[in-house]
C-alpha cells in the first residue's frame, strides 16, 4: 500500500493500463486493446514467499488472430 497505489488493486490496473500504453504507442489500434487488472484474485504462486510475490508481478497478454 502506497500513497500511488492504495491497494492491489490499483497497482494491478496500473500495470495493465502501462503496457496498453506502450502498445498503443507502437501503433497497435486502440479499439482492439483491454486493460485488465485482477490484484491478488488469479496469483500464480503463493504470496508468502518473495519468490512467489515476485512471480505474481506480472502482465499477461492474449493475442487473437482472426481466422481468414
Amino acid at each position: 500500500s502506497t500513497a500511488r497505489f492504495p491497494s492491489n488493486w490499483e497497482l494491478s490496473s496500473g500495470r495493465a493500463t502501462s503496457v496498453t500504453r506502450y502498445l498503443i504507442g507502437k501503433g497497435l489500434d486502440p479499439a482492439k486493446l483491454r486493460a485488465v487488472g485482477y490484484a491478488d484474485t488469479h496469483p500464480l504462486e503463493s504470496n508468502a514467499t518473495a519468490a512467489g510475490r515476485a512471480r505474481n508481478r506480472r502482465v499477461a497478454l492474449i493475442v487473437e488472430i482472426p481466422e481468414i
